[in-house]
């Protein structure tokens, strides 16, 4: 049994999702969500879960001191892997190593990114997905390095851009892909937990 924690800044759809699939998983334990943010959305439903939820606020703080009480609450919950989810901080390299599996040559972090990677890295990827040329954009799931958006892929799948999509139609297909994907990708780790297999995951 390996414990996770979820990352959010926002509404929390995917944190959602991640809560409630991992929760039905036998080798995943979902002990807590962190968020920086106090107004964030998912506290609501995190607190509807009874679900244990801890609002780490950045405020005036450096990174460095901020990272250290996220560390902190994560090694007192015995954290091994953390999924971000709607997480709009980017975590230092010093953080990153804290997580790192020697064995698996990856730092046990996860991402989602609604691109189909390596395009459209950083912020704005849906709409910088809607303004090209492109008939398809996609979701992307991977392990988090030191760069923007350049960690080993995990799994990704493609939805096309319509005639008819406006940004807002275009970004609802993209997150209903979203809510199918991470979940997903629980399930896999789940596997490699159960069968200390990793080749498929790693």
């Amino acid at each position: 049994m390996k414990n996770i924690a979820i990352f959010a800044s926002g509404t929390g759809s995917n944190a959602t999702k991640l809560i409630k699939h991992a929760q039905t998983l036998s080798h995943i334990n979902p002990v807590c969500l962190i968020t920086d943010n106090a107004d964030a959305g998912i506290i609501e439903i995190a607190n509807k879960l009874s679900f244990p939820i801890f609002i780490i606020e950045k405020g005036t703080k450096t990174k460095s001191v901020h990272e250290a009480e996220i560390l902190k609450t994560l090694r007192q919950n015995h954290i091994e892997w953390i999924f971000l989810a709607g997480y709009m901080r980017i975590l230092s390299a010093n953080f990153l190593n804290e997580f790192y599996d020697q064995e698996l040559k990856q730092c046990k972090v996860i991402n989602i990114h609604p691109s189909m990677l390596p395009k459209h890295r950083g912020l704005n990827a849906y709409e910088h997905a809607f303004d090209s040329n492109e008939k398809e954009s996609g979701i992307s799931i991977h392990f988090v390095d030191a760069g923007m958006d350049t960690g080993k892929i995990i799994k990704q799948a493609s939805f096309s851009k319509e005639a008819k999509d406006t940004i807002i139609t275009f970004k609802a297909r993209g997150l209903a892909l979203e809510h199918i994907l991470y979940p997903q990708v629980l399930s896999l780790l789940n596997k490699a937990i159960a069968t200390n297999n990793y080749k498929d995951f790693a």
